[in-house]
């Protein structure tokens, strides 16, 4: 057991910040009050001037781009999101193997533990290295120490065989994936690579395993035209067609309406809002006022999840939205509702019974920090900069600012090596 005296508690929603000490026993928190007794053989921990806050969730992010940082250049500029997706996340994902599918996820972990992000959902593509990628993610993740949701992406743009080996990755996951960490969903590109048939493929996945659907929807205008175009129905109506949209994870959503967004909302559908992405694509803004169970993600541009809280704030106000500064607060407290979701436990309050997921910050406010002002403090002064310590599942990840589960240096040296091969093979591959 574990006893963490003396902290500053924050919970997001709804807005609470209060003195309190936590009793932690095994994965769980089972205690929550002021002056709670040392107990005999219970650690002890002062968090004297710390803020403790409920573990980040990454709600959107793509692992396999962690060896991307700084690589050359396509030799022609993309003009536009589709060329950007042929000429290089395409080209990516072709070259990835076990090593750098494996060291991605170990990077992108380290990362995700230094920003405060304890849980990750996934969307995964490897087309080189389908059967057995998600194992190898998994335990990637779970080596760092951090909670995963998982899927495989599954596409028609590499043919009929790795559509179906990329089913059959989901399917065999879900059946053998799960642990104390990691959960799982079937996975899809964007409609505008997957067929009616592949559709069907992927709900037949859906009823079997009863599982949800992760799924890239309306993230660049391509995708709702060529949806009209061919199928003669947006892209919520098509997912629904082919059963698709119960608890289903829409991914972006820039170029939906909001009578889509009421419908997906209807049928449970959570939304990932990537903001950050959104920007470096230049495929505009989501329509985040209709959005109610939305969460953030960063759509693997890195795993800080605070950042891109500041983000999807700025843009917001930039965009005229009076209540921006709640509405990002919802955000972040979605992803704790979303990950209550998948896992079944009570992510986000910091309170007995829930699990001991939690990041402690060493962030001295220059100014009063209370209830009514956390989302100033939240979105103008807290960063990863002040993340001293993360737990997860009881067990400290991140101590002192040292990751504690994994020799960071050592595979940092491995991942430049490995990025170096990879991008000479992305640069000899046809097409």
């Amino acid at each position: 057991m574990m006893l963490l005296r003396g902290g500053t508690l924050v919970a997001l929603d709804p807005p609470l910040v209060e003195r309190s000490d936590l009793r932690v026993q095994g994965q769980r928190i089972v205690d929550r009050q002021r002056g709670l007794t040392l107990r005999v053989g219970e650690d002890e921990v002062d968090l004297e001037g710390m803020l403790v806050l409920p573990g980040l969730v990454n709600a959107h992010t793509h692992l396999y781009s962690a060896l991307a940082r700084g690589m050359p250049p396509p030799a022609e500029p993309p003009r536009n999101f589709v060329e950007v997706l042929q000429k290089v996340w395409w080209r990516l994902d072709r070259a990835l193997d076990e090593e750098t599918v494996r060291l991605s996820a170990l990077v992108g972990a380290i990362e995700a533990a230094r920003s405060g992000t304890t849980l990750l959902i996934d969307h995964h593509s490897s087309p080189s290295f389908i059967e057995g990628s998600l194992e190898t993610i998994r335990g990637a993740v779970e080596e760092v120490g951090l909670r995963s949701v998982l899927c495989y992406e599954v596409t028609d743009r590499n043919g009929p065989e790795g559509r179906d080996r990329g089913v059959h990755e989901n399917e065999s996951f879900l059946r053998e994936g799960a642990s104390d960490l990691t959960r799982a969903l079937v996975g899809a590109h964007a409609s505008f690579t997957l067929s009616d048939e592949t559709l069907d493929r992927l709900a037949a996945a859906v009823k079997e395993t009863r599982r949800s659907l992760h799924v890239h929807v309306a993230e660049d205008k391509a995708d709702v035209e060529e949806c009209r175009s061919r199928h003669g129905c947006g892209l919520v109506e098509r997912l629904h067609r082919h059963g698709l949209l119960v608890r289903t994870l829409l991914a972006h959503c820039v170029h939906l309406e909001p009578a889509e967004i009421a419908e997906a909302h209807g049928h449970g559908a959570w939304f990932a809002h990537n903001p950050r992405s959104n920007m470096n694509n230049s495929v505009g803004q989501a329509p985040t006022e209709p959005l109610k169970r939305a969460a953030l993600g960063t759509d693997g541009i890195d795993e800080d999840v605070l950042a891109e809280a500041r983000a999807a704030f700025l843009k917001m106000r930039d965009a005229g939205r009076a209540e921006s500064a709640p509405a990002t607060l919802q955000l972040l407290a979605g992803g704790h509702r979303l990950a209550a979701a998948l896992f079944g436990l009570p992510f986000g309050k910091l309170d007995a019974g829930g699990p001991a997921d939690l990041v402690v910050l060493d962030y001295a406010p220059p100014t009063p920090l209370t209830t009514d002002n956390l989302i100033g403090h939240l979105l103008f002064g807290m960063d990863r900069s002040h993340v001293h310590s993360v737990m997860v599942a009881g067990r400290w990840v991140v101590r002192g600012r040292r990751v504690l589960t994994v020799d960071v240096p050592s595979v940092l040296a491995r991942a430049r090596s490995a990025a170096e091969r990879l991008w000479e093979k992305m640069a000899r591959l046809p097409g």
